[in-house]
């Protein structure tokens, strides 16, 4: 009886010999804008506006009464990013891109196989936490999703 408790008895102590490893976080950068004149012929892209981001400030005039006022902590601007070509997107992509949202909790509608509103909120919702806040789907988004080969030089 007793041999059949020194493992259970055992195997807390070795457990705390382990090291304390934690994982490491992955997290992907903030997407690089790129003038367009640097973007290849061959690349699909799109832009995506990111709003201005400022605060209200309350300014006392000279009778001492404080009115709001905005200042710009960053200004709007344009970012281009890479996109799956039309050639990528043959088939049923949509319905692969939505069954995919759909596994991870961001896409509950049916599977239409259309572009649709919803689709392109479970896309912005997938995005968001990495840096790209757009309904429109991303080239790393769809290499991240498994839906677009990663090129071999990108692993």
């Amino acid at each position: 009886m007793k041999r059949r408790l020194v493992p259970f008895l055992i195997a807390p102590l070795l457990a705390a010999c382990q090291p304390n490893v934690s994982e490491p976080e992955v997290r992907r950068a903030d997407p690089v804008a790129v003038p367009l004149a640097m973007a290849p012929a061959d690349a699909c892209w799109a832009t995506d506006r990111v709003p201005a981001l400022t605060e209200t400030v309350y300014v006392p005039d000279a009778s001492g009464v404080h009115h709001p006022q905005e200042r710009v902590l960053r200004p709007a601007e344009d970012r281009l990013f890479a996109v799956p070509c039309p050639d990528q997107m043959a088939g049923d992509f949509v319905a692969s891109l939505q069954r995919a949202l759909g596994v991870r909790g961001l896409y509950s509608g049916p599977v239409t196989g259309s572009y649709d509103s919803a689709t392109r909120a479970a896309v912005r919702r997938y995005q968001a936490p990495q840096g790209l806040d757009s309904g429109t789907l991303s080239l790393q988004a769809a290499q991240q999703l498994g839906l677009v080969p990663v090129a071999r030089g990108g692993l």
